[in-house]
C-alpha cells in the first residue's frame, strides 16, 4: 500500500475504515481514517501515532513503501484511546528498535491498555531532533482526553494534532481541498459537536495556546478524515474558536418523534411560525435523521423545541434516547420547548422537561399540548407559539 506525501519529509502512512458506522455511539455513514504521520529526517525517522489493531498492517506496508521498517527511530503516542494506541505493541514488535514517548499522563494511560508497556514521557520543553526536522510537543489535557498531546515539526510548520481538527470521512482524498472544502467543514461540525462540544472551555484555551505559541501552520494533519493546509487552515482555526467559546447564532431546532403524524403535524407549524419571525429553522424527525447529524445542527442554535406524544405516561424512546445521548454532551447556554400531543393520559412532557432541565437548558415557556389530533384552531396556536420562541431566541 502507498503512503501520500503531506508536505516535504512528512509522509501520511495511516489507514482507511471504509465500513465504519458507529464511533463512541454516534453515526459515521461516511466511514473513517485512522491518520498516522512520518516524519524523515537525515538522522531519525519518526511515525506519529499508531492505528487501530486490525489496520496494522495496513500501517506497517505504507511505512515501508517510503523506508524500511527498521530505519524509524522514534513513535510518537500523541493519545492512547484504541483507535489510534490499539496497534500500538504490534507496531513495537514490528520496530522494535524505536523510542517511544507520550505526554505524562500518556504514559500511564499505555500501560494501563497494554499490561504495564512502559514508553517514555515528554514535555512541553522536550524537542526531538531528527537531523533537519525536529518535533515539538504541546500537552493538550481534555482536547479530548487527559493525555492529549499535540506534536509540531516547525521546518515545515505542520501540526499533528491527534483528535483536534478531525472528521469522520473515509475517501482517497488526503486533503481537505481535493475533498471539497465545504464538505470537509461541516464534517468538522458533526465531530467536534458529537466529541468536543462538552469540552468547550479546554478546546478554547488550547486555540489560545496555539496561537500564543506563534508556531507557523501552513499544514494541520489531525488522526482522522482529511488534512487542512494553506488559508483554509484559518476557517478551521476560526470555527473551533468560535465552538470553543459557544458563539451562537439565531437558529432554532423543531426536533420531535411522532406516531400518528399529530406531533409531526405540530412540528411543522411550530417551524412556520419560527421562521416567519426572522429565526433561522431545521426541522428534524428522529426516526429519519442521525442523531449525530441533530446534534451538529444544534451548536450554533440557540433553542431546542423538543416534541412528543405520550405513550405508557411518558416520551417516545427515540426521544429519551435522544436525550440521553446530549446529557453527556451538556450543550447548556440554549432555551428549550416542549410539546406533543396526548390521548387519554399525558406525561411524555413532564418527561421532556425535568430532563431538559437536568440537562442546563432554561424552559422559559409552557409546554404546548393537543389531545388526539390537532384541530386547525391548535395548529394556529401552535404557529403563534413559534413566534414567541423566535422572538425570545432573537432576545438573547
Amino acid at each position: 500500500m502507498r503512503a501520500v506525501q503531506v508536505t516535504d519529509g512528512i509522509w501520511w502512512v495511516g489507514a482507511i475504515d471504509w465500513n465504519l458506522r458507529d464511533f463512541h455511539g454516534f453515526e459515521t455513514p461516511q466511514g473513517t481514517t485512522y491518520n498516522c504521520y512520518l516524519v524523515v529526517g537525515e538522522t531519525g525517522i519518526a511515525l506519529v501515532d499508531t492505528t487501530k489493531a486490525p489496520f496494522v498492517p495496513e500501517l506497517l506496508s505504507r511505512i515501508e513503501s517510503v523506508v524500511p521498517l527498521e530505519r524509524v527511530t522514534h513513535i510518537i503516542v500523541n493519545h492512547v484511546e484504541p483507535d489510534h494506541n490499539g496497534g500500538l505493541p504490534d507496531v513495537m514488535a514490528a520496530i522494535p528498535g524505536a523510542r517511544v514517548v507520550a505526554s505524562p499522563s500518556g504514559v500511564r494511560g499505555v500501560a494501563d491498555y497494554h499490561n504495564g508497556l512502559v514508553v517514555e514521557a515528554v514535555k512541553a520543553d522536550d524537542v526531538i531532533d531528527l537531523g533537519g526536522k525536529t518535533l515539538h510537543f504541546m500537552p493538550q489535557p481534555m482536547v479530548h482526553w487527559p493525555d492529549s498531546m499535540f506534536t509540531y515539526c516547525p521546518e515545515v510548520a505542520t501540526l499533528m494534532p491527534n483528535d483536534a481538527f478531525g472528521q469522520h470521512v473515509s475517501s482517497e482524498e488526503r486533503f481537505a481541498d481535493e475533498y471539497g472544502i465545504d464538505g470537509a467543514l461541516a464534517e468538522l461540525g458533526i465531530y467536534y459537536a458529537n466529541i468536543l462540544l462538552p469540552l468547550g472551555t479546554a478546546v478554547g484555551k488550547a486555540i489560545a495556546k496555539v496561537v500564543e505559541t506563534g508556531w507557523k501552520l501552513d499544514v494541520v494533519a489531525p488522526s482522522h478524515g482529511l488534512i487542512w493546509r494553506g488559508e483554509d487552515i484559518g476557517r478551521v482555526i476560526e470555527a473551533y474558536g468560535r465552538w470553543g467559546n459557544g458563539v451562537k447564532r439565531d437558529k432554532a431546532l423543531v426536533v420531535y418523534s411522532t406516531m400518528w403524524g399529530s406531533t409531526d403535524a405540530l412540528a411543522r407549524r411550530i417551524a412556520d411560525g419560527i421562521g416567519a419571525a426572522g429565526v433561522e429553522v431545521e426541522v428534524f424527525d428522529l426516526a429519519a435523521t442521525p442523531i449525530a447529524h441533530i446534534t451538529a445542527e444544534l451548536l450554533e442554535a440557540k433553542a431546542l423545541v423538543l416534541g412528543s406524544p405520550t405513550l405508557h405516561h411518558g416520551m417516545l424512546y427515540r426521544v429519551a434516547g435522544y436525550l440521553q445521548y446530549l446529557a453527556g454532551l451538556k450543550p447548556t447556554d440554549r432555551i428549550a420547548a416542549t410539546f406533543g400531543s396526548y390521548g387519554w393520559s399525558k406525561g411524555a412532557e413532564k418527561q421532556m422537561r425535568e430532563r431538559l432541565e437536568e440537562i442546563g437548558f432554561e424552559l422559559p415557556f409552557d409546554d404546548f399540548l393537543v389531545k388526539f389530533r390537532p384541530t386547525d384552531e391548535d395548529l394556529a396556536a401552535a404557529e403563534a407559539w413559534g413566534r414567541e420562541i423566535a422572538e425570545a431566541v432573537k432576545a438573547r
